[in-house]
């Protein structure tokens, strides 16, 4: 994966407020090895996560996990206040890792919803705590930033639903790429080429190739062995197929080439991530 695509690593819980428009930086899609909570205080936008691009409005939650790719798209004349919560797994509380990861039996995935107006006002008194020991009050901080960042999810878990608005993509300007990726996803098992993603695109593959690295920041072929990749990661340690099965039935015809693969974007073999349990 190319360096723009990839954030570096955290060791500790961050969070963050800003505002964001039309007018602030535009990142491609990316990722990172850590999970990504956004609340929208105010303000609205437009938010692609992995195939589906969604409306958030003032009250929605986006719980990003690690290696989904992402990116935020504003719209002309809205400002948005935003808060930001980056963290791993070991960041939470004993107790509250077992329940986050018990509330996603099928692996690590994201989520989409949104916290009723009624609640609100405890959330923000929640987020300020947080704030607070984030700017390191004393050596107990850490350990309250734990607390207080497990009250949050357990706070999302007990009053958000799902209730965020897909967009048809046909209305957005890069609504050819859009088109792609989505084909991406749904057929990334298949021996993809250029040319059929550049039809399925409606654009000649000379041109598709270079919007798909403007829109996206990666290469056609880089973003499919993305996608490719993730999956066969998640086959990893949900299955007990071995790895060349996993490699052949997730789009590599080639198993010591999807383990070359795996570990320079893992940082380690598909053997040794397996025994991790994707954690």
């Amino acid at each position: 994966m190319t360096s723009n695509m990839k954030h570096k690593d955290i060791d500790t819980i961050i969070f963050t407020r800003g505002k964001r428009g039309f007018n602030s930086k535009l990142q491609p899609d990316h990722y990172h090895p850590f999970y990504e909570l956004i609340h929208v205080n105010s303000g609205s936008l437009r938010f692609l996560l992995k195939d589906t691009l969604y409306n958030l409005d003032k009250g929605d939650i986006l719980l990003i996990a690690p290696r989904e790719l992402h990116h935020s798209q504003y719209y002309a004349d809205v400002n948005c206040d935003l808060t930001f919560i980056y963290f791993k797994p070991e960041h939470l509380q004993q107790e509250i890792r077992s329940v986050f990861r018990a509330a996603r039996p099928n692996g690590v995935t994201s989520y989409v919803g949104t916290v009723p107006h009624i609640y609100q006002d405890e959330l923000n008194r929640l987020f300020n705590r947080l704030q607070t020991e984030c700017n390191s009050i004393d050596e107990l901080s850490p350990h309250f930033m734990s607390l207080q960042l497990s009250e949050i999810l357990l706070f999302f878990m007990r009053h958000s639903i799902l209730d965020c608005q897909e967009l048809d993509i046909s209305t957005a300007k890069e609504a050819d790429i859009l088109l792609a990726t989505k084909y991406i996803y749904q057929n990334y098992k298949k021996p993809l080429t250029l040319e059929e993603l550049a039809s399925v695109s409606s654009l000649s593959p000379t041109y598709f190739s270079k919007k798909f690295k403007q829109v996206t920041g990666m290469g056609f072929k880089e973003y499919l062995n993305f996608i490719r990749l993730k999956n066969a990661a998640t086959a990893l340690y949900s299955t007990d197929s071995t790895i060349t099965d996993i490699a052949l039935e997730y789009g590599f015809s080639d198993s010591n080439y999807f383990k070359d693969l795996f570990k320079k974007e893992y940082g380690m073999s598909p053997r040794e991530y397996r025994k991790s349990r994707g954690y």
